[in-house]
């Protein structure tokens, strides 16, 4: 296959709860969208222990090939693992491209495979101009995300970029097919591989990258206050949900950047958003119209978050918070809701 346009892609699978991210269904999205400017095709990769059926994402995304990487080693991979399984058939396929997520995997995986292949990688991008299809250029956010760099690979080989999910979009293929599925034995030495895989923490649900969440409890300016905060993570720790943010609660500095949701932050797709003190401005709102349910509580009954609202309550949320809490605890304790 070598010289041949193919991108490769890997999907982060969890097959024990049978579900693909988001993050991976957009990577599949963004590596057929490339194949179709340059006339390629797509492979994807799956890291596992055993013989995985993914025949109905993979379809529905317009897969042309999928590699099953098998080994014990790969139930749980460690980017040390991978490197291993993946080099060989990166060497003999040379694949033009390789994508794969800006996630703790991806994070490790790509620099590794790029100084075993000579070639280089690009972290964190959030765009691939392919309007020069034969040397495209990548894009990804330095300074705070007040830049961008542009990269160019001057090397032929194999190019590797892990992808940003806030840019990468959903879209099931026009047309679905038939793809082929090797699976390909990775043999790793038992004492080949120093990092292993022992167990899983539980994750505090109000931790959860807010792209990836299910339920999104954000907090904005009228929140934000010493008095309100605890009152918004006891809700989202009952509603089971992710705490998000507005740009002026980052910048006084009460919560992390990594929760900050809108244009200049993350994009998120939950199916049920509840929006606390937030005004609602276009770059915040731009963040959150692929929500399922948007609910906002906010003293102003003209903010503009309640244009973009399902539904929405006029109150102040040191009032209706605690009544809020203690009703939703008691239909928890009675068993009206799980």
């Amino acid at each position: 296959m070598a010289g041949t346009r193919e991108i490769w892609v890997l999907p982060e699978i969890d097959e024990t709860a049978g579900e693909v991210h988001k993050l991976s269904l957009g990577l599949l999205t963004e590596a057929r969208r490339i194949a179709g400017k340059v006339g390629g095709s797509v492979t994807a990769v799956v890291l596992t222990d055993r013989t995985p059926d993914h025949a109905d994402v993979f379809g529905r995304y317009g897969v042309d090939n999928a590699y099953v990487f098998r080994d014990p080693l790969l139930k749980h991979p460690s980017p040390e693992a991978a490197a291993a399984a993946l080099l060989p058939r990166l060497r003999q396929d040379r694949p033009w491209l390789f994508i794969m997520g800006h996630t703790a995997l991806g994070r490790g995986l790509a620099p590794r495979l790029a100084g075993m292949l000579d070639t280089g990688a690009v972290s964190s991008c959030v765009k691939i101009d392919l309007s020069p299809p034969d040397s495209p250029k990548f894009y990804r956010p330095i300074y705070g995300d007040q830049l961008y760099q542009e990269v160019v690979f001057q090397r032929s080989g194999t190019m590797l970029a892990t992808m940003d999910p806030r840019v990468l979009n959903i879209a099931p293929a026009t047309r679905t097919g038939q793809f082929k599925t090797l699976v390909i034995e990775a043999k790793l030495p038992e004492g080949s591989v120093r990092t292993r895989h022992t167990g899983f923490l539980a994750a505090d649900r109000r931790e959860v990258d807010v792209s990836e969440a299910d339920t999104i409890v954000a907090a904005g300016a009228g929140a934000a206050a010493d008095d309100i905060l605890p009152l918004v993570e006891e809700l989202a720790a009952l509603l089971e949900g992710a705490i998000g943010t507005t740009r002026p609660v980052v910048d006084g500095g009460k919560i992390p950047r990594e929760r900050l949701i809108g244009q200049t932050g993350k994009v998120v797709s939950p199916d049920f958003y509840l929006a606390l003190g937030i005004s609602g401005a276009t770059h915040h709102v731009g963040g959150i119209q692929e929500s399922g349910r948007i609910v906002a509580i906010n003293r102003d009954p003209h903010a503009p978050i309640f244009q973009s609202a399902d539904a929405g309550i006029t109150a102040d949320l040191r009032d209706v918070l605690p009544l809020l809490i203690d009703r939703i605890r008691r239909a928890k304790e009675n068993g009206e809701i799980l």
